[in-house]
């Protein structure tokens, strides 16, 4: 009878990676969470899981979303804005699903749109999204948190935001019109640009995970995103925004051939030297 091999360190190796069992492989799909905000926290990366099944929706080029046809799952609970009693997907959110599997975009034909285009039509920053914003929404969403864009109520039957965040908003001038095209939600289309000439705003709202979160009453945003985009903001823009939005935190992106980065600036007394 042959001798058993000895099991050497390469074996164990092997022995270690072996797949995760059948019930995580069938978890419906919810966000795993790591909060990069945090000064102490696990070094794990957190992931999405894939999902099995997928929702439509139609592009609508007049209206720069996409309506909702069929729904799958509970997505819809964190994402997308109602208008009319009808869900609408923004091109950083269809970008986001749609790479995951979670969504089909079908255009006029209900044809499916490939990722190729869903890209091109996020990279042409006409629908209030650019690349790198996509970028920042995308690395914030597969850690879980729930993002939606900045002074866009999710649903306008109640938008419970609080008042410092109401009077934020009104306060730069970012309120916007949602108009109404054959009962459909136009989203926005200078969202970007308004951002841009305005200089430094917040372009996301951030809300931690949380398993009663309502778009009727989100409640204040645990976090506001600005982008930083070609150069670093002067200090007279850094504390205008952070004067404007005290009490709640600002957190910094910047995106670097996909490489996203979060920054916070907090002000110090230096002690006087004698």
């Amino acid at each position: 009878m042959a001798a058993a091999a000895p099991v050497t360190a390469r074996d164990r190796r092997r022995r270690s990676r072996t797949p995760v069992a059948a019930s995580a492989a069938e978890d419906d799909g919810e966000e795993q969470h790591l909060n990069p905000f945090l000064d102490a926290g696990p070094s794990v990366a957190s992931k999405v899981q894939f999902r099995k099944v997928a929702s439509h929706a139609r592009w609508l080029e007049e209206a720069g979303a996409a309506e909702v046809v069929d729904s799958k799952g509970k997505l819809w609970l964190t994402t997308g804005v109602t208008r009319g009693g009808k869900l609408y997907y923004n091109v950083e959110e269809i970008g986001f699903l749609a790479e995951r599997g979670a969504l089909v975009l079908l255009d006029d034909k209900d044809e499916a749109i490939g990722m190729e285009y869903i890209y091109e039509k996020i990279a042409g920053g006409n629908y209030g999204c650019c690349w790198i914003a996509f970028q920042a929404y995308k690395h914030l969403k597969s850690l879980g948190y729930i993002v939606g864009r900045y002074g866009v109520p999710w649903t306008l039957k109640h938008s419970g935001t609080g008042d410092s965040v109401a009077a934020s908003t009104n306060m730069i001038g970012t309120d916007q019109d949602f108009n109404t095209i054959d009962g459909t939600c136009n989203d926005i289309t200078n969202w970007l640009k308004k951002l841009q000439t305005d200089g430094l705003s917040p372009s996301f709202q951030v809300y931690l995970p949380n398993s009663k979160f309502k778009k009727s009453s989100p409640g204040v945003p645990n976090y506001l995103i600005c982008l930083l985009r070609d150069k670093p903001p002067s200090r007279i823009e850094l504390e205008t925004v952070e004067n404007k939005f005290e009490g709640i935190p600002l957190k910094y992106c910047h995106v670097d051939n996909g490489r996203v980065s979060f920054l916070s600036f907090d002000q110090v007394t230096l002690p006087s030297l004698p």
